[in-house]
C-alpha cells in the first residue's frame, strides 16, 4: 500500500530539483496531449504560411 507520506516527500524532492527545461521536457514526453493544441495551432499556422506564399508566388510569376 501507498504511504502519503512517502509519495509527498518523493514529490517535493522532485519538483524541488526539477528544473523548468526538464518539466517542459518530461510533460512533453508523458503527456503529450496538453501540447495538442499547440501541435494544431502550429499547423494550420504552417499550412496557411505556405498557402501565403504560393499566393505570393503565382502572383510574381504572372507579374
Amino acid at each position: 500500500m501507498l504511504d502519503p507520506k512517502k509519495c509527498a516527500d518523493i514529490l517535493y524532492k522532485h519538483f524541488a530539483e526539477v528544473t523548468p527545461e526538464q518539466f517542459l521536457e518530461n510533460l512533453k514526453k508523458y503527456c503529450p496531449e496538453v501540447f495538442e493544441d499547440d501541435i494544431a495551432d502550429s499547423e494550420i499556422s504552417h499550412s496557411e504560411t505556405n498557402r501565403s506564399k504560393d499566393e505570393l508566388d503565382k502572383k510574381a510569376a504572372t507579374a
